[in-house]
């Protein structure tokens, strides 16, 4: 009996060992990725563009070709919410590479600083935990290498993986905000938590 406990000991240890281990590693590369963002030595190439959402116009025109996307270690932008101390940098997708660095962009959605629904997810348990503490009128900021928008939260809410209307083009500038939930869930959490929030100010 002494040695079973033992052992479940040992395994439980490893694996806060490996998590805590993970964590530590994920908030260093954040913390860098924000760094070099500051310095300016990890900026979008100008002139870049996601396809537009429907009923924009392509900017590129029918003749030119589309600038390659930035690599996945580029920060294009910096999300944060002051009134929660959160502060992430924002790649471009949302592969597991990207989600252990900081948020990321999700396919398909707006480009930060262009009109349209600006889709940013990351882990409830790492750069998004703080999201629980939000609260409708709190203000996001979210920073490119031009400008910084200043958005105010108007909705929380919470839906199933399958309600990706919210990621929809609305028609005016906004930016939705997605995680896990709920946050203290143990394993593959089974609902989105989202927050929504419209333009207030732009900062040049």
């Amino acid at each position: 009996m002494k040695t079973c406990e033992l052992l479940l000991w040992l395994l439980g240890t490893t694996l806060i060992s490996v998590y805590l281990g993970g964590h530590h590693h994920g908030e260093q590369l954040s913390r860098q990725s924000l760094g070099a963002f500051t310095e300016g030595q990890a900026l979008i190439p100008s002139g870049w563009m996601i396809e537009p959402q429907a009923g924009e116009p392509d900017a590129s025109g029918p003749d030119t070709d589309p600038e390659e996307p930035p690599p996945a270690d580029t920060v294009i932008a910096v999300l944060r919410i002051p009134g929660v101390g959160l502060e992430v940098p924002v790649f471009l997708g949302t592969t597991e590479y990207v989600l252990r660095r900081g948020a990321g962009l999700v396919e398909g959605t707006a480009f930060p600083g262009s009109t349209g629904n600006v889709g940013i997810a990351a882990h409830r348990d790492s750069h998004f935990r703080s999201l629980k503490d939000v609260a409708v009128g709190d203000l996001i900021e979210l920073g490119t290498p031009d400008q910084v928008l200043v958005y105010r939260i108007t909705e929380l809410q919470v839906v199933n993986p399958r309600d990706i209307h919210v990621l929809d083009d609305t028609g005016e500038a906004v930016l939705t905000l997605v995680t896990c939930y709920p946050f203290n869930f143990i394993g593959s959490a089974p609902q989105r938590y989202i927050v929504r929030a419209v333009v207030a100010s732009v900062l040049i």
